[in-house]
């Protein structure tokens, strides 16, 4: 892992959540990249003087990198590469081609709890990004803090076609020295041990620990096991499944990133 991209709105949250990818940064002897995706509002050119345009641009441009300066200097000691404004009229489709044409190994951003529609636009951004970036993204909690990441729960299906992730987040713990719990959550009452599963003689990894939580619903089975097992980063796969499915994995990430204090690492295919 040597670079990392963090984008910011300039929140408290984006603050928070990038004093923690500076920790990360170091962890792994990594780079960041500080992007701010602008646009300016919607105009009617048609009776603008020519150039007008161009010059509100260059001034939201300036603007906006005198922001990154200032919220990159409240941290002198951040290994920062690049600080990019970034003009584009839709944010999180921005920030997906800028992952994919620099390359990043991992997305760092900041959540906060939706209680107004601001923060639910924010959390759209936050929630598209986890969703379809060519990369891993770490969502950070506005709560959390960093701390050493000694344990991370992979929460699982112990499904083959999960390898790749884990792949992934076992050189990721390699790297901050962690430890990996795998946890499968079952909502059915009575379930047996872990050889009732017939996938599992298929599941192309050995584990370090795993447990089956038994809970009502899976939201409420993990946070049981974070809790108890002092979880520092909880991490999920979302696979490319039917619509239906796709939308009940945006919707469970979505829940886990927005209520919890841990932070929330997301691996897709």
């Amino acid at each position: 892992m040597k670079k990392i991209l963090f984008p910011t709105d300039f929140s408290e949250a984006a603050g928070n959540a990038f004093r923690y990818a500076i920790e990360l940064a170091k962890a792994v002897e990594a780079t960041i990249d500080v992007v701010n995706v602008y646009n300016l509002p919607v105009i009617d050119a048609t009776n603008l003087p020519a150039g007008y345009v161009e010059q509100m641009l260059e001034e939201k441009r300036v603007l906006v990198q005198g922001k990154l300066d200032a919220f990159v200097e409240a941290e002198p000691d951040a290994p920062i590469d690049r600080l990019i404004p970034l003009y584009g009229v839709f944010i999180p489709e921005e920030i997906r081609d800028l992952v994919r044409e620099g390359a990043y190994d991992i997305v760092v951003m900041g959540t906060r709890g939706e209680h107004n529609p601001i923060e639910k636009t924010l959390g759209s951004i936050t929630t598209f990004t986890m969703m379809n970036a060519g990369c891993p993204v770490l969502a950070v909690p506005e709560d959390a803090t960093w701390q050493d990441i000694d344990y991370v729960a992979f929460a699982t299906d112990f499904l083959p076609h999960e390898q790749q992730a884990v792949e992934q987040l076992m050189n990721f713990a390699k790297k901050v020295s962690a430890e990996v719990y795998f946890v499968h959550v079952e909502t059915k009452p009575n379930i047996g041990t872990m050889q009732d599963y017939v996938t599992l003689a298929d599941y192309p990894f050995k584990f370090t620990d795993f447990a089956i939580v038994n809970s009502p619903t899976v939201q409420e089975g993990i946070d049981s096991f974070v809790k108890e097992k002092h979880i520092d980063l909880l991490a999920l796969y979302i696979p490319k499944r039917r619509l239906w499915e796709r939308l009940f994995h945006s919707s469970f990430t979505k829940r886990m990133a927005f209520h919890s204090k841990t932070p929330l690492l997301v691996f897709h295919e």
